[in-house]
């Protein structure tokens, strides 16, 4: 079968969605939410691993690790549940130009284990958005 090794492409990154707020303190805050994907391959996928830091404005703001098994449809849209520590610090001091500017640029970078009928493959990831701050606040319960 040819193609049968292709190596996959990462999946496409669709937003943020269910933020919440877990945790929230001044050395330690966690936030919760569903990341939503969209696989553009023509065959299922299973995540395994995922290792990936969270920058905001170029500062970093937390650092989340998946260590579980998620099924991942071919060509459809999918989430993963996340939980993230935030390093309220790096937030903090970046507040007033996030202010002024009312959008706020996230960055993802890292890489995902991803496996296609038992063979295992490590895909890079790279993610950038730019959110309006009120959109961003309003979707935090």
């Amino acid at each position: 079968m040819v193609g049968a090794c292709k190596q996959p492409v990462a999946p496409d990154y669709r937003g943020l969605q269910s933020i919440t707020i877990t945790k929230l303190g001044l050395n330690e805050s966690r936030v919760d939410a569903n990341v939503k994907f969209y696989n553009p391959n023509n065959f299922k996928l299973k995540l395994k691993h995922a290792d990936i830091i969270i920058l905001m404005n170029d500062k970093f703001v937390g650092h989340c690790v998946i260590d579980s098994t998620i099924n991942i449809p071919k060509m459809d849209s999918f989430y993963i549940p996340t939980s993230v520590n935030i390093d309220l610090k790096n937030i903090m001091g970046n507040a007033f130009q996030l202010l002024l500017n009312g959008k706020v640029r996230i960055n993802a970078e890292g890489f995902v284990k991803l496996k296609k009928e038992g063979i295992g493959f490590k895909v890079p990831i790279h993610f950038e958005e730019y959110q309006q701050l009120d959109e961003l606040l309003q979707q935090i319960r």
